[in-house]
């Protein structure tokens, strides 16, 4: 029965490492000084029958609509702050009443959304009754939260200035004191942790893809909320009838947007290790990622860059390149999602991503392994 189980498992097996023996003359050649077992030279990360290491997120179409509309309030929220703290009080009023209207729709969508991916209601009601600072789920609820309230409070004044609500009326006054520079600073900065602690909440966990972005993907996130909020708010004033002269009045918004997002896509692709990269760069989903960057970033920036200031094109066209920002930034967090999963269940990519840049290669291991018999007698 012995030599049946020492047989069985000397026995090799399909992915497992074989060990090499070492020629004369090297260090691990037996000695008969009881140093002189042989080593595995060669080693490679393997799993159990090629099985993926660790489970990947069970996250569908909800959660991806959740990190858009998400991003798009977040962004809408900080434009509008942005636009009421220093832009033109006439030119940009257009802008602060559509981006009010935005976030707080994006504000009521998104925990819809994330209750429906949690399949049971009170399961969000009881991520508030907690706060936990070390994870960024039940952070990013508060902010969620948070955002909706005071976009809800802003919001409402701006019922009561375009005459939907009374302002006589007990709220339409309480509105007015709820609602001023200060509380629409808040929901700004509010806006910008909104856009940006999806990519935090995904950085946080052990999937290779996202992990190994972790210094990237929360500003690539943030990016896009920019830009999709600005696509959406030009958007609204588009359709809403704005002059012709005023729709391009956050193009440059859009535009530094979509550099940053395109940089950090690259930073981020350059630093991926080849297995994590290609689940971003091959197959369905570098398709994905490529129709992300080509629909949504390269195509409205050429169009804005080259299309006409005047004539009766411009307002058809300002609709076309907002509508492809947003789906844009739509299919980027599908595949970024989507890419992230295909990764986990690849357990090549996790062992690159478990390694690092800064841990020797299970070659280079096992030549230091046999070098430090010669290195002790030399000393």
């Amino acid at each position: 029965m012995s030599g049946f189980f020492s047989g069985l498992f000397a026995g090799s097996k399909k992915g497992q490492a074989k060990p090499t023996t070492p020629g004369p003359g090297s260090p691990d050649e037996g000695n008969g000084t009881g140093r002189g077992r042989r080593r595995k030279n060669e080693t490679e990360f393997t799993s159990y029958y090629g099985r993926p290491v660790i489970k990947k997120p069970h996250w569908v179409w909800p959660i991806w609509f959740y990190f858009w509309t998400g991003g798009i309030a977040g962004g809408a929220s900080a434009i509008v702050t942005l636009a009421e703290l220093f832009g033109d009080p006439e030119r940009d009023r257009s802008i602060v009443r559509a981006g009010r209207y935005i976030s707080l729709a994006g504000l009521i969508a998104s925990p819809v959304l994330l209750i429906i991916d949690l399949q049971r209601p009170e399961r969000f009601y009881h991520m508030l009754r907690v706060l936990k600072l070390r994870s960024p789920l039940s952070v990013g609820t508060w902010i969620l939260t948070s955002t909706g309230l005071l976009s809800g409070v802003n919001t409402a004044r701006q019922l009561v200035e375009d005459d939907v609500l009374p302002l006589p009326g007990w709220f339409g006054q309480l509105t007015r004191l709820a609602s001023n520079r200060l509380t629409s600073t808040a929901q700004g900065l509010e806006g910008l942790a909104l856009g940006s602690y999806t990519g935090v909440l995904l950085t946080a966990t052990a999937v290779p893809l996202w992990a190994e972005t972790d210094l990237e993907l929360p500003p690539i996130f943030l990016a896009s909320a920019f830009s999709s909020g600005a696509a959406a708010i030009s958007l609204a004033r588009a359709i809403g009838g704005v002059r012709i002269e005023e729709l391009h009045r956050l193009d440059q918004i859009e535009q530094g947007a979509i550099l940053t997002e395109l940089s950090l896509l690259a930073v981020s692709a350059y630093r991926l290790p080849p297995q994590v990269r290609r689940h971003a760069t091959q197959g369905r989903y570098g398709k994905l990622f490529a129709a992300a960057i080509g629909l949504g970033q390269l195509g409205p920036f050429l169009l804005q860059l080259v299309g006409p200031r005047k004539g009766k094109l411009v307002r058809p066209l300002q609709i076309l390149t907002s509508l492809m920002v947003l789906t844009g930034s739509l299919l980027l967090r599908i595949a970024v999602v989507e890419a992230g999963k295909a990764s986990a269940d690849d357990p090549d990519a996790y062992h690159a991503a478990t390694r690092g840049a800064g841990r020797p290669s299970p070659q280079e291991q096992a030549a230091r392994a046999a070098n430090r018999p010669e290195e002790r007698n030399n000393r």
